[in-house]
């Protein structure tokens, strides 16, 4: 998959490898060695909400979770951690990103980059979580390159560091989802557990890798646009205050 060109500008580059370096072994404390296993990556993605809002999140895969981490870059603390067992999940999409033919979003608004989207929970998001843009209850987390993977400005972070593409993090996604899936399912049969109505429902069914469009389901955009573009999803430095 070649990631395409988005419209959008990116921010300033303001983290410099040394700091990103530190920060993505701070996350490693983030990490519950008995619940989640081994590291296997770490990345520096950009998080995009059902809303089409931009958030910075570092992420860390291991043997048996993604961790989705606010982290501070600033302050080089982390804020907040979410975290997906691999066992819940059962669909991984990827494609271009797309909207609804009825939204007005202006065309040089929306994005033309790929994404990829994890599903881990079978419920179609409801009414009121659609229209709700502080909603933690999706029942999924979509992902694409860093911004500043797409910016020929700034000299601290390379624009071609695997750590920022979505690619890269795509192919390893899906390697440590088959993965644990397997190795649990093997676990769950030498314990003599292998009826399906106790066996968490994913591991009963084959993982889904679907390329196809990435929905966002947004026919307005106003706010995205203005979020977007004023990087309120970014914690940068900016002048007097930092957030």
């Amino acid at each position: 998959m070649a990631e395409a060109t988005d419209q959008q500008e990116a921010p300033a580059t303001y983290i410099s490898v040394q700091k990103l370096n530190l920060g993505f072994s701070a996350c490693k404390s983030e990490v519950d060695a008995a619940t989640d296993g081994d590291v296997v990556g770490i990345w520096l993605l950009t998080l995009v909400d059902h809303w089409d809002h931009d958030f910075e999140r570092v992420v860390v895969l291991t043997t048996n979770s993604i961790l989705v981490i606010k982290y501070d870059f600033l302050k080089m603390i982390a804020v907040r951690t979410s975290r997906v067992p691999f066992y819940t999940i059962f669909k991984i999409s990827t494609g271009k990103f797309a909207y609804p033919e009825k939204s007005i979003l202006p065309i040089g608004l929306r994005r033309s980059t790929t994404g990829v989207r994890i599903f881990f929970k079978k419920t179609e998001p409801t009414f009121l979580q659609k229209f709700n843009p502080l909603t933690k209850e999706m029942p999924f987390v979509t992902f694409t390159s860093h911004v500043a993977a797409r910016s020929e400005a700034g000299p601290e972070i390379r624009r071609d560091d695997v750590r920022l593409q979505i690619d890269p993090f795509y192919g390893r996604l899906v390697e440590a989802v088959r993965s644990c899936r397997a190795r649990l399912a093997t676990e769950r049969r030498m314990a003599g557990v292998d009826d399906e109505e106790s066996s968490p429902a994913s591991l009963t069914e084959a993982l889904e890798v679907m390329e196809e469009p990435i929905l966002l389901d947004v026919y307005l955009g106003w706010s995205a646009a203005l979020h977007n573009t004023s990087q309120l999803g970014f914690l940068k430095n900016r002048g007097f205050i930092n957030f």
